[in-house]
């Protein structure tokens, strides 16, 4: 008899706990980036941090780090146009997020994100534009440095799996400044103009130095776990 009611509390202790567990709000999310470290020309990888602090306010922060060593995908397939052995960047994205619809379990978000990125390589046998965007060079090495911050707006879809797992897939556009610097020159040769800006390409961001502000388009796909 006693046995029997020992399980019987057993039992209920367990039962209350789980329903506990159900009924308790997880206000955590970490996320895993699937787009930055395959399908990005400065390949790095970023993992990010969310924590609900009201019924429709979110609070986050995303870090990204990368190097030659750790990178795969379209931007070590690249070679010396994209990276180099010398390849590394750091960014940071603090982000203020809205939910669109708080009692759907299919989140809507729209967030403001902030960011800075440090990207830093070392180049060979290749050519870059002055800051006046048409006097162009070549030179046989140079040290490259790329500093961008800005500002997104983005809207997020948040599509679960489980009660836990899923994945968000964000958009968004928003406003950047960007500083090249070319430094270490070795033999630097001036060649005929022949510039062909871009404002959303590869080009702009690895030949054309000095200082601009651009339209920054933002596009990720990210894993997350809810706790």
């Amino acid at each position: 008899m006693k046995k029997a009611l020992l399980l019987l509390l057993l039992f209920a202790a367990f039962g209350s706990l789980k329903a506990q567990d159900t009924l308790q709000e997880r206000k955590s999310i970490v996320t895993v980036s699937l787009f930055s470290p395959t399908v990005s020309y400065a390949p790095r990888y970023n993992i990010g941090y969310m924590h609900k602090v009201s019924r429709r306010w979110w609070a986050g922060i995303e870090a990204g780090y990368g190097n030659y060593g750790t990178a795969f995908g379209i931007g070590a397939e690249g070679g010396s146009d994209y990276i180099t052995n010398d390849y590394k960047l750091f960014e940071v994205r603090p982000e203020i997020y809205f939910d669109l619809r708080p009692s759907s379990k299919l989140k809507h978000l729209v967030s403001a994100e902030f960011f800075y990125i440090n990207h830093k390589d070392h180049f060979t046998t290749d050519r870059y534009y002055a800051p006046d965007g048409f006097t162009e060079y070549k030179y046989d090495a140079a040290d490259y440095k790329r500093i961008k911050t800005g500002v997104n707006l983005n809207y997020s879809l948040m599509f679960y799996f489980t009660n836990r797992f899923g994945l968000l897939w964000k958009t968004g556009l928003g406003i950047a400044n960007r500083t090249v610097k070319y430094s270490n020159l070795v033999n630097k040769v001036l060649l005929p103009n022949d510039n062909d800006e871009e404002w959303f390409g590869i080009d702009g961001y690895l030949e054309d130095s000095g200082t601009v502000n651009k339209f920054n388009f933002n596009q990720d796909l990210k894993l997350f776990y809810k706790f």
